[in-house]
């Protein structure tokens, strides 16, 4: 699907996710020599091999940089080569019958800034904080830069005349965990000295109880003294005393220097709301970081006890905060108002052909958490500022789906409620409120024989407006994905299933609208259909082949078993089944999985792409998937020779 890699593998692998564009195509010659990607004049990560591929005349001899390419038959070719720091061309040569054809695609990785041992300096914009920053008293920040090696470096906090101590930290990778290089007999990078980055100075302050209702950060460097981390640093790093600096304190240079950044001390008695605007706003565990209250409904309201740049930190409990973006709330500076609580006296179930509900009653809106655990076979619901005063808990006789419930309060202001089910798979949930009263409904599963044709699916075909990832012989991912999801409409059609297509042509359809179609034609189970891309630096020689990504644990089963099936007959790498942060899987009314077919930058498997009986096989394959998650899991070769005996799976 054109996904850089990084923010699968990452912070999990898994994440951000860029797209692989399709590169200004260099003019061809007789042998029709073009190159998609990289692109002229492209700025690369400092990674020491990386991908360029496009399309020549079938038959050439081609060449990158010396190296010998093999050409597909239906023209493409790859080649993962070496490259060099700072401005690199990549020389691309072809011969064919006496025929030569050759193009110079230069591309740029950017020099890293040079840092001195012998001078004071700070790198330009490396302050941190660099954003607003509102904050409370006893909160701790930190407080960093990066400068010259082997100084010493503190900062005075005005106008309260605090002065915090930096320590020189360790060397980093100078593009994080993005970096591909070369790694060493137990798979650990082995970074260059020239990737790394050094001289960060990090310290941490504790805002003080203080009249002061702003603070600001004057920075300072200065050469080592005897006994500095930094004097001692440059010693065990370098062997040599810093004899220059031998000169009296009272003629010592000095560095200074103060961020540009505005950092406001709350009032620790005000009244500072957010209150949610819409059902999908995402409470986070910090600034930009990992998901804690997902699709959270408008209405919401909690204390704000910080900020930081668009970010708003609120206080979800006594001991719990999170983080929402500030174009996703609403502030309010309420003083009469106290912060939202309820307590829960009474719980209710309800049961209804498709869906069982669970009712709480409640006060106000709060934020809410639903934690699945399929082995338990149980759904953990906590609400944030409500309290337990639970006597009654009502049960629907005609329900069969849940086994009971048990509250608990494990601290104050997060009551939890846990639901206990009689089934393994839950087929989806959904979390809302009408009025102030919080609601569960639980999706129930298919029966054990439901046949494909009792489902309702929504496919969709990912991409467009935007290319997705491009094949060297020009096939664009939307193209592909298209064509994927008509053959898998197709398909299930053919067995009496209903399926709603998100898009059926060529049309614009935003990324956030793809779930929304889902939600609202009710689909029972949603389908993304993708083709895959790397990041530069990563061998697509080893790294290719078909991949599926859940979100939700009621997902997996799904993916588990639509990946067993592409992989049994597609005749591509098992590239693996991933729990991947996608928007198109985060909806929790349904199973919902994105599959990556295929590599668009291989040769081999763009070809592949294009043709109708690679498309039906891809189709085919994930229908199978779907049999075998209806009949309960994915079903090996014995799994299917014991239903020919007994009837059906266990």
């Amino acid at each position: 699907m054109g996904m850089v890699m990084v923010y699968r593998w990452h912070r999990h692998f898994m994440g951000l996710v860029v797209f692989l564009l399709l590169g200004v195509v260099v003019e061809a010659g007789e042998l029709n020599l073009n190159v998609v990607y990289p692109k002229s004049d492209q700025n690369l990560p400092p990674v020491d091999s990386t991908f360029i591929f496009g399309s020549v005349e079938p038959g050439a001899h081609l060449s990158v940089n010396g190296h010998p390419v093999d050409v597909h038959k239906g023209g493409g070719w790859l080649a993962f080569v070496p490259i060099n720091p700072g401005s690199f061309e990549f020389e691309v040569r072809a011969e064919k019958d006496g025929l030569i054809d050759s193009v110079t695609v230069p591309v740029n990785l950017p020099p890293l800034p040079f840092i001195s041992i012998d001078s004071l300096y700070f790198v330009p914009g490396s302050f941190h904080p660099s954003r607003t920053l509102w904050v409370r008293p006893g909160d701790e920040i930190e407080i960093s830069l990066r400068g010259a090696l082997y100084n010493g470096a503190f900062c005075v906090i005005e106008p309260v005349g605090d002065t915090v101590f930096m320590r020189p930290g360790t060397p980093k990778a100078y593009y994080g965990e993005a970096n591909a290089f070369k790694k060493d007999s137990l798979g650990l990078r082995l970074i260059p000295d020239s990737m790394l980055y050094r001289g960060l100075y990090r310290g941490f302050y504790i805002i003080p109880e203080a009249e002061a209702d702003s603070l600001k950060l004057i920075h300072h460097m200065h050469p080592p003294l005897f006994g500095d981390p930094g004097y001692l640093m440059r010693f065990f790093e370098t062997g040599n005393f810093p004899i220059n600096y031998t000169f009296p304190d009272s003629l010592r240079p000095m560095l200074v220097d103060t961020s540009q950044v505005d950092i406001m001390v709350l009032d620790p008695n005000g009244h500072l709301f957010a209150e949610t605007k819409d059902s999908l706003t995402i409470i986070r565990t910090g600034p930009g970081k990992g998901y804690l209250c997902i699709h959270q409904p408008a209405g919401i309201k909690a204390p704000i006890i910080g900020r930081d740049g668009q970010w708003i930190k609120l206080q979800l409990s006594e001991f719990q905060q999170g983080w929402v973006r500030d174009t996703s709330v609403v502030i309010h500076e309420l003083p009469e108002e106290t912060p939202p609580h309820s307590y829960i006296s009474r719980l209710a179930t309800e049961n209804y052909q498709d869906h069982v509900r669970v009712t709480a009653s409640t006060s106000d809106r709060h934020a809410f958490r639903v934690v699945e655990n399929i082995r338990e076979k149980s759904i953990t619901v906590y609400l944030y500022g409500a309290d337990s005063d639970t006597d009654w808990i009502r049960y629907d006789s005609s329900d069969d789906l849940i086994d009971h419930i048990v509250w608990f309060q494990d601290e104050p202001g997060v009551y939890g409620l846990k639901i206990y089910l009689n089934e393994e798979n839950i087929w989806g949930y959904d979390g809302y409120y009408v009025d102030n009263q919080f609601r569960l409904d639980i999706k129930k599963a298919p029966r054990y024989d439901t046949e494909i044709s009792e489902i309702r699916f929504v496919i969709d075909a990912g991409h467009a407006p935007d290319l997705g990832a491009v094949g060297p012989t020009g096939l664009t991912e939307k193209e592909a994905n298209l064509a994927i999801a008509l053959r898998l409409k197709e398909e299930l059609e053919g067995y009496g299933a209903e399926v709603v297509l998100t898009r059926g042509n060529d049309t614009t359809l935003p990324l956030y609208d793809r779930p929304k179609i889902a939600v609202r034609e009710k689909a029972d189970i949603f389908i993304s259909i993708h083709n895959n891309a790397l990041p530069d630096g990563r061998n697509p020689f080893v790294n290719n082949g078909v991949s599926t990504y859940y979100y939700h644990p009621h997902s997996q089963p799904l993916a588990n078993a639509v990946q067993g099936a592409m992989a049994r007959n597609l005749g591509l790498n098992d590239f693996g089944s991933y729990y991947g942060n996608l928007a198109v899987n985060r909806p929790t009314q349904y199973p919902a999985i994105l599959v990556e077919c295929a590599f668009m930058m291989i040769p081999e498997q763009e070809a592949l792409l294009r043709t109708a009986k690679f498309q039906r096989k891809i189709a085919q394959s994930i229908v199978e998937g779907i049999e075998d998650f209806l009949r309960g899991r994915p079903l090996s070769d014995w799994d299917r020779q014991q239903m020919e005996s007994y009837g059906r799976e266990k």
